[in-house]
Formats: structure tokens, sequence, C-alpha cells
């Protein structure tokens, strides 16, 4: 059983400690350590969370079988939602969480999702791409410091 719990004030000053050992793990062979740990900064720093959700960012957890098991951020506009972060703890991917993220987001909303994934990420790319997505744009989204993200946009209908 999966469940989506969204995330009070507690959990946006606990969600870094959570969630940078994900991208560490994830990132990890794909961009330069101090490219991640930037990124980490920029969007798990408390103020940051609380910046983002002000302007309209939804944070959930995602629990499998009662246990934390990884969380998402998304925002909603008028033609798509667009689902900034899905990332699960690795013992719980292969699960199929994603795919039921993606119904739960569907379902509730009913729009088209569309997302970022870096274009090095070849293990989540392949998982979208079996979801359902399809890569509709390429970007190159300049960060701090001189780094650049280097990013497919894909969207499922």
């Amino acid at each position: 059983m999966t469940d989506f719990v969204k995330m009070t004030d507690t959990d946006f000053r606990n969600l870094k400690d959570f969630a940078a050992p994900i991208w560490r793990e994830c990132y990890s062979g794909i961009v330069e350590t101090a490219h991640t740990e930037m990124l980490i900064e920029k969007y798990f720093d408390y103020e940051n969370i609380l910046k983002y959700n002000a302007e309209g960012m939804i944070y959930e957890y995602i629990f499998f079988e009662n246990k934390k098991a990884g969380f998402i951020a998304y925002e909603l506009n008028s033609e798509y939602l667009y689902l900034d972060k899905l990332y699960l703890l690795e013992e719980y991917r292969g699960k199929h969480i994603s795919k039921i993220v993606f119904n739960y987001l569907s379902d509730s909303y009913r729009l088209p999702i569309r997302l970022n994934v870096n274009q090095g990420n070849e293990r989540a790319i392949t998982a979208y791409k079996a979801n359902g997505f399809k890569v509709v744009k390429e970007e190159e989204i300049p960060q701090k410091d001189g780094f650049v993200n280097v990013d497919y946009v894909m969207e499922k209908s």
C-alpha cells in the first residue's frame, strides 16, 4: 500500500536531511559533487523550501507499506502538472512506486505531467519512458557557480 502525506513545516525543516543522501547517491557519476551539493542547498534549504511552497510547490512524502520511501514536489498550472521532484530511497526503487505516483497525480489533477530529467540519468529516463513519458525538448539551465543542468523535458499525456 502506498500513501501520500502532505508535508508540514516540521517536515520542511527535516527534508534536507532525508533528501541529501538520496541526491548524492542518485547523481554520483552523473554530475560533479560540487554541483550536487549546490543543488541540495538550492532546493532543500529550509528558507528556500518555504519560498517554493509559497509560490505553489506542493511537497508530499511517499509511504510504502507504512514506511517513508521517498518524496515528491509538484506544482500546478493551467496546462499541466509540473513534477519537480520524485525521489525514492534506493531500497524502494524497482517496486513500481513511480507508476503509483504518476497514477495518483493523474487521478488527482487530470492534467498532463511534465518534468525535467538530467540527460545523464539513464535509470530515471528509462523509468519515465516505461511509464509513457516522451521527450518534448532539451534544456540547458544555468545554475549558480557556473554549473549548468542539461535536461530533457518529458511529458506524459
